[in-house]
């Protein structure tokens, strides 16, 4: 069970989406311009009310993790392990908000790394065919969003830089990933963090476009490593600003 499996769709034009379609752009418009509006908002605010928006945003995004999981596990049973969130942006749904609002350096970490290497590839390459009039759609963006909001909102507003440190840590919780997910892949044939080997039907083309398995996993992984320490070039030399 996935988030997906929510998929109420109606008839009619608005029923798919395909990737790189005006449907699309506008889609990433809109979220780009939520992220960008709240971390604004934000800049704005007093140190008070920015720690208060901090927090509301931090439990507004745990509730709705919370709320999606636990409609998905009424309506269609705990399938385990398919119906365990251990996809990278379902985790990151999570540690995003619980970084925003514990601060904790190493949930904070992996929230950067995390949501601007990987959960920024659903904007720009999303596993989605369900159009607006399917619910799956906007579940799908609103999750995104929220995670990139939290991130966005962490560097902007609260003051977060990444250090080499920082990519360390990440190092070490992906690693700690990897040991969970890797043997549920090969055990149980599924693809959490597209780095098993499902049916050919069940890969989305971009992750197929790295070759047979199983190098393309060691592809994913290599990708997402050197990702993580490009992340950290920008901000070398500065350091984080006192939390708000």
């Amino acid at each position: 069970m996935t988030i997906s499996s929510i998929n109420l769709v109606l008839a009619g034009p608005w029923d798919r989406f395909v990737s790189y379609s005006g449907l699309h752009l506008v889609s990433i418009f809109v979220c780009v311009l939520a992220v960008a509006a709240l971390a604004g908002i934000g800049r704005t605010l007093s140190d008070t009310s920015k720690t208060a928006l901090r927090r509301a945003l931090s439990v507004f995004a745990i509730a709705y993790w919370i709320v999606c999981y636990t409609m998905l596990w009424y309506r269609d049973g705990l399938d385990l392990p398919s119906g365990l969130p251990l996809h990278i942006c379902e985790l990151n749904s999570l540690i995003a908000p619980l970084a925003l609002l514990t601060l904790n350096r190493w949930l904070r970490a992996t929230a950067y790394f995390w949501t601007f290497a990987l959960t920024t590839q659903a904007f720009v390459q999303p596993t989605l065919t369900t159009g607006p009039a399917g619910a799956f759609f906007w579940l799908f963006w609103a999750q995104h969003t929220i995670v990139l909001a939290c991130a966005v909102y962490d560097l902007a507003v609260v003051g977060f830089r990444p250090n080499w440190q920082d990519l360390l840590r990440v190092y070490v919780v992906s690693v700690i990933y990897l040991a969970i997910v890797v043997p549920l892949n090969l055990e149980f044939g599924m693809n959490f963090g597209f780095l098993g080997n499902p049916p050919p039907a069940r890969v989305p083309p971009f992750v197929d476009a790295l070759g047979p398995w199983p190098w393309r996993a060691l592809t994913v992984v290599a990708l997402a490593a050197a990702g993580f320490a490009i992340l950290v070039l920008p901000w070398r030399g500065r350091t984080s600003h006192k939390p708000t």
